[in-house]
Order: C-alpha cells, then sequence, then structure tokens
C-alpha cells in the first residue's frame, strides 16, 4: 500500500534553505536547521525501534532530511515552501528532502490509502504551515479540551512507586492548596507488561484502591498505561500469542529495549486482542480512572506480519486506539504519549510533544556519540516540543513535568527556568513529579508558576534560532546552546525577545554548529 512518490524540484540554492522537519511519534526528534547539515541516526536498532519509524527512519545522510506529515523548507526571508498531508486517519505521509547539486528535491511517498496532500509555496511558512496543520486537525476533528494540571509519579519515584507514596503527595498538595487537577499513578503498580490487573510486588496495594482517596481530596485519578505492549513472561503472552505482531517467520516479533530487555507488541488487527484493549480500558474506567495515560503507542504500528494484512500500520494503530476510547468513554480522558502523532488526532485529548524531560539538562554520550536524538533529557524535551508549537490543533500539547526540586536534581535555575518558558510558550497541560515534602519555599513558588495555565504562542522568527530548533517566540527566547548568544546564557530562556537587529545575522552562522 505504498504509493509512487510525488515530487517537486525546488528551484533554490541548497546552501541557503533551512527545513523544518516532524519526528514520527512524540519522541522522535523535531528540526530546524540548515538542509546542508546532517541528521543523526541511532546506531542501534532497538533505539530506532523506540525513538523513530523503522519503516521510514532518519537518513544519517548530509542534505538528506526526512519529515513525517509535514515538512517546510525556508529562504533566509521565511518564504519557502510547505508540504502537509491533510488526512492521517489511515495513511502516513513520508516526507524526504534531498540536496541535489545546485537544487533541491523533495518527496512524499504516501503508506497506506490514498490521502489528500498540499504543497504549496509560500511568502510565510509560517503561517501557511499553521493553516495547513490545523486544517488536518479540523479535518480529522481533533478534541482539544481544556488542559489539565497533574501530578504524575515517574518523574521521580519511577517503578519504585508505591500506593503509600501516592496519597502521601496527594494530602500534602491539598494541605498546601496546591492547583492540580489530576493525581496519575504511573508504570511500577503492575506485575507484568500486559497483566494490568495483578499489583506489583512492591507497590503495597492495587490500583483499584487508589481512586477513591484521591477522590475525597478532590482530584481526579489518573492511571498510566502501555496497553499495546507485552512483557515475554507475562502471563498475557502465554495465554494468548497469537494476539502478537508477528515477524516474518511468523514468529511473535520482539522489539524495543526497556524494562530489562525487548518486549512484544499486540496486533491490533487482531478482534480478540481489541476486544480486550476495550475492556481494559473500561475496568480501570469502572475503577474511577477517568485519565489514562497510554504510552509506548508506537508499538502497534511497528512493521510486521498482522491477523488482517490488509489494513494499513496508520489503520491498525488507530483501530488499537480507538478501542481504548470506547473502553474509556467519550468523557474520559486520553493522553497519549509515544504516540505516532498526526494518526492520533481526533481520539487523543492530548498528546506528548517531546521526549521525556530528566532532572539533568543533556545526555550527550547517546545524544551525539551513538546519534539518538530521541533521548530523554530536559534539552531534548525542549528542543522537539518547541519546534512543534502548531500541534496545539491537533490536541492539547504535553511539553512535560517542571522539574522545580533542587534535591535530586542536577538543572540550575537557568534550566529550570528554560522548562517553565517551555511550558508558558507551549500551553497545553501543566505536569509535575516533584515529590512535595522535598520543595522548599522557592521550589514551591516555582512549582506554582508552572502550573498556571496559558495560551500557546508562536514564533516571531523561523529563520533564527540558537540550537537547530524553534527558539524565538513572541513571548521570550531560548538558548539552547553550551554558550552564550546574543547575550542569553546557555540553557536558558528570556521573557523578553531578544532585539531585532541580533536576527540580522546570516542564518548559517548562527546555527551551523546547533550541536555542542
Amino acid at each position: 500500500m505504498t504509493h509512487a512518490p510525488l515530487h517537486w524540484t525546488i528551484p533554490a540554492s541548497p546552501d541557503t534553505v533551512r527545513v523544518l522537519i516532524n519526528g514520527y511519534q512524540s519522541w522522535s526528534e523535531a528540526e530546524l536547521r540548515p538542509l546542508t547539515d546532517t541528521p543523526p541516526r541511532a546506531h542501534f536498532q532497538w533505539m530506532i525501534d523506540q525513538g523513530q519509524d523503522p519503516a521510514f527512519p532518519p537518513s544519517g545522510e548530509a542534505g538528506v532530511w526526512r519529515s513525517h506529515t509535514l515538512i517546510g523548507l525556508l529562504r533566509p526571508d521565511g518564504s519557502g515552501w510547505v508540504g502537509c498531508l491533510l488526512d492521517a486517519t489511515r495513511t502516513f505521509a513520508h516526507w524526504e528532502a534531498r540536496v541535489a547539486g545546485e537544487a533541491v528535491t523533495l518527496t512524499c511517498t504516501l503508506e497506506g490509502p490514498d490521502a489528500p496532500v498540499a504543497f504549496e509555496e509560500t511568502t510565510d511558512v509560517q503561517a501557511t504551515l499553521e493553516r495547513l496543520s490545523a486544517q488536518l486537525g479540523e479535518a480529522m476533528h481533533a478534541r482539544t479540551p481544556a488542559p489539565l494540571r497533574v501530578w504524575c509519579s515517574w518523574y521521580s519515584y519511577y517503578r519504585d512507586i508505591t500506593l503509600e507514596a501516592m496519597l502521601d503527595n496527594a494530602h500534602r498538595a491539598y494541605d498546601l492548596g496546591l492547583p492540580f487537577d489530576v493525581f496519575q499513578l504511573d508504570d511500577g503498580f503492575q506485575a507484568d507488561l500486559g497483566d494490568w490487573l495483578e499489583p506489583s510486588a512492591w507497590f503495597g496495594g492495587h490500583a483499584k484502591d487508589l481512586p477513591a482517596h484521591l477522590h475525597t481530596l478532590g482530584y481526579r485519578a489518573g492511571l498510566w498505561l502501555a496497553p499495546f505492549l507485552v512483557g515475554p513472561h507475562s502471563k498475557l503472552r502465554a495465554a494468548h500469542p497469537e494476539w502478537l505482531l508477528q515477524d516474518e517467520q511468523g514468529e511473535p516479533l520482539l522489539l524495543g529495549d526497556n524494562w530489562g530487555g525487548p518486549y512484544h507488541a499486540l496486533d491490533t488487527t487482531h478482534p480478540e486482542a481489541l476486544a480486550w484493549l476495550q475492556e481494559l480500558a473500561a475496568t480501570f474506567r469502572g475503577y474511577g480512572y477517568d485519565y489514562l495515560k497510554v504510552d509506548f503507542l508506537y508499538a502497534a504500528s511497528h512493521p510486521g506480519r498482522r491477523h488482517d494484512p490488509a489494513v494499513s500500520r496508520a489503520e491498525a494503530y488507530r483501530m488499537g486506539l480507538q478501542a481504548l476510547r470506547d473502553g474509556l468513554g467519550d468523557d474520559g480522558f486520553l493522553l497519549g504519549c509515544g504516540a505516532p502523532l498526526a494518526s492520533s488526532i481526533g481520539i487523543v485529548d492530548a498528546m506528548r510533544t517531546g521526549p521525556d524531560v530528566t532532572p539533568f539538562w543533556d545526555d550527550e554520550a547517546r545524544r551525539v556519540l551513538l546519534g539518538d536524538g530521541a533521548v530523554p533529557s530536559a534539552r531534548s524535551a525542549l528542543h522537539t516540543a518547541l519546534t512543534r508549537w502548531y500541534q496545539h490543533t491537533w490536541y492539547q500539547p504535553d511539553p512535560d513535568v517542571m522539574i522545580a526540586r533542587r534535591e535530586r536534581s542536577l538543572l540550575n535555575d537557568q534550566e529550570r527556568g528554560a522548562l517553565e518558558g517551555l511550558l508558558d510558550v507551549i500551553g497545553g497541560l501543566r505536569a509535575s513529579s516533584d515529590p512535595i515534602e522535598l520543595l522548599d519555599a522557592s521550589g514551591l513558588d516555582l512549582l506554582r508558576r508552572s502550573l498556571t495555565l496559558s495560551t500557546p504562542d508562536r514564533p516571531r522568527s523561523l529563520t533564527h534560532s540558537h540550537g537547530g530548533a524553534v527558539t524565538h517566540f513572541t513571548r521570550g527566547t531560548f538558548n539552547l546552546l553550551n554558550h552564550a548568544a546574543d547575550g542569553l546564557a546557555p540553557h536558558s530562556y528570556h521573557a523578553a525577545p531578544v532585539q531585532d537587529e541580533a536576527l540580522q545575522l546570516a542564518p548559517a552562522a548562527r546555527d551551523r554548529h546547533a550541536s555542542p
């Protein structure tokens, strides 16, 4: 179901063109780079499985940039070209911009049924990209409910979370009057991937024990699931191997590397697997959870042999996601993560739009030496989420958590300020994982500020940036570089825009070495 590529020749010198790309799923990097730069390509297959589209990964070649759903090519004056898929319900769009001598070639290959594609030359790339992406959201009936303020357990407790810790933080937040709407239990409560209804040995209770306590404090109850993953030693794997995505030899496929090794993926074209997914979501809704964060969703669209081979990868993914929505109910709040982005529109309420935030700035060894642009870090989250500013017309964006604490964190004041700026600029969900007892007065003040809802901001320039991403917004400017730029400290955000005179520098000179 892959179509012959659409093809265009762009009459522009490659040295003058910048490219804006959108990665495949939540964690896949979005970039704004000189076209002649080299995109990173992860060295290990498990990194591509978990952070990219294995069927269309980054090229790793100088002057060859790949993008999913949409792409922008910019001249130095902000004019240029924009391409955008206009219906991602059953189809993936693979864009590739390539330096071809003194010109640029652009191709778009559709994977799945035929779907409408827009391609426009424009005097304003930013406005055209915003208009076409909004048109995609409208065509797919995007859900954009009011954003929520969420405390989740992951970024402090990780898999060591207990029922006692959840309740302790909820009571402390209540006593301090912190304006959370939802308390969300993350990974660690379950016995195994797929065995979601059995508690882990350390949780100290059952997931069904939590919602009633939270409701008495006035909080909604939220829960994390990775519903399309199945542990290789789980009871679900033993009972239903026929529900699993298969390799070319007809054996259950293993992919990725997390929780100590690879894992299986559900085949979401299998009717029994779909029924199980719907029942799973309905069961947790019955426990009192009306907010689900569903993670590692890319597994449903991973290449492999499916029960129904006529279904495209995009449609297989959406079938699984719809089963979860049907089980949760239309009035429940569904947050996607690790998800094929555009194909989630109209089913999810919110979507993670970058990699995980971490309590340190960067993992340079993995990002630079191993080429993994989807690596979790504060820098990666800023880099990618900022470059997806336009996606607020697809769902409520989730730029991930604020880390306000000083303990158990290596972030300095400027880096925390950059995270606060990210939340303000992107709008959407607000979240924290800080143990409330670790926050001093200044930490509590920063947390309260970060929970203040805001409307999404717009870039004031796509032709200049500090770090290979969109960094110049109307409310302020980010510096993602490891050195000062235009008077901005490294790893910082300044709420007053950099003076326009600074934007007269040639973009190639400012961004050629975007990676430190």
